[in-house]
């Protein structure tokens, strides 16, 4: 293998355009490295990912413990690795560490997952292992040794990393009950494993940090060991926030719907947003669920998912089932290479830019995912620019230009964090906070006091869980001009009823739950002065507290009462101003800067064929007109999809572009 350059980082600036052929044990039968390489110049890829090591060892090992795959009679690995390299294209080994073969469980059962019965779980012949037994805490460093050293890898992957309770059936199977995680549960945090996931057994808010800090000692000392043989080695992993983050928007059989149609967006967005110096490499997966890993989701779908992944800063990623040249549904492709062609066009365009959101939206792994969606829709449907922050890194982000941070029902919030939104307040922004937001701290334990000074609650008195067939009345209807014969707010979920301090002003009035049947008794008898949410002016700022979940509510039931509600808020009582013009809410919009020459690239991505639980091709729309702030004129607006310029004028410190036709995307590049 050629000695590499330790000291360049390969990834930083570079066009981002893979694929991910995942081989099959038959594929190495006969895979041919110049086909290989030729299918994927026909995408325009810039990079490769592909099966190396882990569960099945796709080159010759000389490990005892790695399954060696008895199907090796094409191109081998290392011809494949040259091929590619030779044609410019970098590659990445797909590793996989969370299970073992069968044989190999024989001779070291104590590397497997148990059940709280003791069972294994063995899926046709592979045994899941845990994080925490010497396969993967001592062994699994051997196999990622021989796989970096024996071949010229560029990049590497961890499939299905951390605890996994399930299987690719989608059976359930519970916390890991090995002698390996009651010992370190033991020595770490004194307590026995839980027996059930329940956030109000102290067992298991436990359990929770000790995943986390045993998934962080793992992810650290993975990374120290690769730095040790392979510096310059690209490690698919946001831990050391180095390198590629890699996530996919895909679907399954068995999960709630609707689809998320914001799928590629939400995954690119957080990362752009929480991990500045990484990459995001955002996949759209080919096919339906694992299930059904051969025929393709729908073609509209894939293209959507990549214009997502542009349009919020990342790069592009396509991943399917076995080779190019041998995949049983090529519907997908066409589109595919489409998106790939534009991309390769633009590549420049597409390097060295920033949001522009003024909007923060505080989420992580810990957050309620409906609320947080809800919120996602309503401010993409409302064209409102926003960012998402992640919570494990948010201490270390600076908030400066943001007006607005959202905490959308995100309970365990540390001191430090609710601190810093306090003083983000106290400093001339405006905090939303919904929900139960900061009710636990870091340790997932419940506060005795509220966290958020800047929300003006003196105290929680309850929360009520029954709370369908309850309104809010509108008492101030001049501040809901999306609402002008609307009188009502419906709500469902939590209601938090709270004391709160003299100065907060309360707005809407709660109507608790009524009855809804007959109808000869469906009225309210009772209208409290409970309110829909409250704003508290603090320092230069303001905290606006919302007692209840309307985003949850949104996003499982869509309703325009709910969203109008939202966005008059966000305009009228935390004043951040959402982008203008005649834009449906089925187009999203971002803006970024680009920093080599300071010009502004703005995305309009049609998510018209979204319908129901399918994608369709969007909607064309003509004679769109987008109006955004500018602080000086510009130059020019090209059309980067067209490549021609487009008319604007100036309103009032805004710039009015008109797009005379918009089909799936558009992306304009205001020059100044």
């Amino acid at each position: 293998m050629k000695k590499m350059d330790e000291k360049a980082q390969w990834w930083t600036n570079r066009a981002w355009r893979q694929v991910q052929t995942n081989l099959r044990e038959i594929d190495m039968l006969d895979i041919d490295a110049e086909r290989y390489v030729a299918d994927l110049q026909e995408f325009k890829a810039t990079s490769v990912m592909l099966n190396a090591s882990g569960i099945i060892a796709s080159y010759p090992t000389n490990l005892p413990f790695h399954f060696q795959s008895p199907f090796l009679e094409g191109a081998s690995l290392e011809e494949l690795i040259t091929a590619c390299h030779d044609a410019g294209i970098k590659v990445i080994a797909r590793t996989d560490f969370s299970k073992i073969r069968r044989p190999i469980y024989e001779e070291h059962p104590d590397w497997a997952y148990r059940t709280a019965e003791g069972k294994i779980v063995d899926y046709h012949g592979d045994v899941h292992a845990c994080l925490n037994g010497e396969y993967q805490q001592k062994y699994a460093l051997e196999i990622i040794e021989e796989t970096l050293t024996k071949l010229d890898f560029d990049g590497i992957f961890f499939n299905m990393g951390g605890y996994k309770t399930s299987d690719y059936s989608g059976n359930e199977y519970g916390i890991c009950h090995c002698e390996n995680c009651k010992r370190r549960m033991v020595e770490m945090f004194a307590s026995p494993l839980p027996r059930t996931q329940d956030l109000e057994d102290p067992a298991y808010r436990k359990y929770l940090l000790f995943k986390k800090k045993t998934v962080k000692e793992y992810q650290q000392k993975i990374y120290d060991f690769i730095q040790s043989i392979r510096p310059n080695v690209l490690i698919a992993s946001n831990f050391v926030q180095r390198g590629m983050f890699r996530q996919e928007s895909n679907t399954g059989m068995d999960r709630a719907l609707p689809h998320w149609q914001f799928s590629a967006s939400d995954n690119t967005k957080w990362v752009v947003s929480s991990y500045p110096t990484m990459g995001s490499c955002n996949t759209t997966v080919d096919f339906i669920d694992y299930s059904y890993r051969h025929v393709t989701v729908s073609p509209y779908q894939q293209k959507l998912r990549l214009t997502q992944n542009l349009a919020n800063g990342g790069g592009i990623d396509y991943y399917l089932m076995g080779r190019l040249d041998n995949h049983e549904d090529k519907s997908g492709y066409e589109g595919i290479k489409e998106i790939f062609d534009y991309h390769e066009k633009n590549e420049d365009e597409y390097k060295n830019r920033s949001s522009k959101a003024t909007i923060g939206v505080l989420h992580g792994a810990d957050g309620n995912v409906n609320e947080f969606r809800g919120w996602f829709r309503f401010l993409a449907e409302n064209h409102f620019l926003f960012d998402t922050i992640m919570s494990d890194v948010a201490l270390e982000l600076t908030w400066d230009k943001y007006r607005a941070m959202i905490v959308p029902d995100y309970q365990p919030l540390c001191e430090d964090l609710c601190k810093k939104l306090d003083e983000f307040a106290l400093a001339g922004g405006t905090v939303i906070a919904v929900g139960r937001a900061g009710f636990r701290d870091e340790q997932f334990e419940l506060r005795e006091e509220p966290a958020l000074s800047c929300l003006g609650i003196d105290k929680i008195r309850m929360v009520r869980s029954d709370m369908r067939s309850s309104y809010l009345k509108i008492n101030n209807s001049e501040k809901f001009k999306r609402l002008p014969v609307t009188e009502l707010i419906y709500m469902d979920g939590d209601y938090i009823y709270a004391d709160y301090l003299d100065d907060v002003e309360k707005h809407l009035l709660l109507i608790p739950p009524q009855l809804f049947g007959p109808p000869e008794r469906c009225y309210p008898t009772q209208i409290t002065n409970e309110p829909g949410f409250t704003v508290n002016r603090y320092g230069n700022g303001k905290g606006i507290y919302i007692p209840w979940q309307p985003g949850q509510l949104f996003h499982r039931q869509g309703y325009k009462n709910t969203s109008d509600f939202i966005a008059d808020m966000l305009e009228n009582f935390a004043e951040v101003d959402p982008i203008k013009g005649n834009l449906s809410p089925m187009v999203e919009v971002t803006l970024f800067e680009q920093q080599k020459d300071q010009s502004l690239l703005l995305h309009l991505v049609n998510a018209s064929g979204h319908f129901g639980v399918s994608f369709y091709a969007p909607i064309t729309i003509t004679n769109v007109e987008v109006i955004i702030p500018i602080l000086k004129i510009p130059k020019l607006v090209k059309s980067l999809v067209v490549g021609d310029p487009y008319e604007f004028e100036i309103i009032d410190g805004a710039i009015k572009i008109k797009v005379p036709e918009l089909g799936l995307m558009e992306a304009l590049k205001i020059v100044f």
